[in-house]
């Protein structure tokens, strides 16, 4: 169960470990959650400061806030076993969506669930959040398979897909195609497997290929790695590596990820010019947002790096506050 109590004192950094586990596992269960905890981190931020909500603030949001700030009872969430899939979210045509359900079981009112395959169609692309923190885009005419018995980090990909991997030291993430396994820490990068052929883009951090019939590398952010027939063929530099993932449309996936580069992609995805504070520019944030309006990411952007965010004539700016 996850109440406010338990919220603040996650934002506050007074949670043991396995507290901070479900915390994340329930916000990675919904957008709705994940809106709640930001809207929570901002009151807990204005608190601090000893100041209320400027009179500019919209209504409905101050509706959320107050609610939030006052409303302690516990409402029924979901649990996930395992580290495996916890939530599908942002689908457009879920009723398409083939899923085979390995686990369900009611528990306190509380639904349980491990999916073991997402399957798309052929002009669908959805997101899953997984317990580890990671969170995984998926293309059209896709297949993304688990073992959620496993305490390993490792699925099993047939077509596209985007993985913002969480760090985990010591339990490194698999993603395993028929063309050969990747391995990785904690990074951004974008596949494409295609039977015994596989591209894929690094756009932060570095993902280790082993190709299924010889050849091994690492690949850096920034580079494209193919695999051909299950052959490695040599690590190419690209241009713009996020430039090579538009496919995925209005989604926006951030781990430790500084907000100069936060900036950045948010430039890309919504066309617009953005200016980090440089005294801010270093400041983290972890969190991801899917087929949200430039005004809803810009909202909960700053409101998990604590900044704040304004629009004027196409320029975006994030400052400190």
């Amino acid at each position: 169960m996850v109440d406010d109590q338990l919220l603040y004192r996650s934002l506050k950094g007074q949670t043991s470990d396995e507290e901070e586990r479900i915390v994340r596992r329930w916000r990675m269960a919904g957008p709705g959650n994940e809106e709640r905890y930001q809207e929570l981190s901002r009151v807990l931020a204005a608190a601090s400061r000893g100041f209320s909500w400027p009179a500019s603030t919209p209504p409905a949001t101050l509706e959320i806030l107050e609610e939030a700030a006052r409303r302690r009872a516990a409402r029924s969430q979901r649990r996930w076993p395992g580290w495996a899939p916890i939530a599908l979210v942002s689908v457009a045509a879920a009723a398409t969506l083939l899923l085979a359900v390995g686990v369900w079981r009611m528990a306190q009112r509380a639904e349980t669930l491990a999916i073991t395959e997402l399957v798309t169609g052929p002009e669908e692309t959805t997101t899953i959040g997984l317990t580890d923190g990671t969170v995984v885009r998926l293309g059209g005419s896709s297949q993304l398979r688990f073992d959620p018995q496993s305490d390993q980090r490792t699925v099993h990909l047939k077509g596209r897909a985007y993985f913002a991997v969480a760090k985990q030291p010591g339990r490194p993430f698999r993603v395993k195609t028929e063309g050969g396994e990747l391995v990785v820490l904690g990074t951004r990068f974008d596949v494409d497997a295609q039977a015994a052929d596989l591209r894929m883009v690094v756009v932060e951090g570095r993902v280790a290929v082993a190709a299924a019939r010889g050849g091994q590398t690492r690949v850096s952010a920034g580079q494209v790695s193919r695999v051909v027939d299950g052959r490695l063929l040599p690590t190419q530099r690209v241009p713009d590596a996020s430039g090579e993932t538009k496919w995925v449309g209005r989604f926006l996936a951030f781990q430790n990820t500084p907000l100069r580069q936060v900036g950045r992609d948010i430039e890309r995805v919504y066309g617009v010019r953005v200016v980090v504070d440089t005294t801010i520019a270093d400041r983290t944030i972890t969190t991801w947002l899917a087929d949200r309006s430039l005004a809803e990411v810009l909202r909960i952007v700053c409101a998990v790096s604590v900044a704040t965010c304004a629009n004027q004539d196409g320029v975006v700016t994030i400052s400190g506050s």
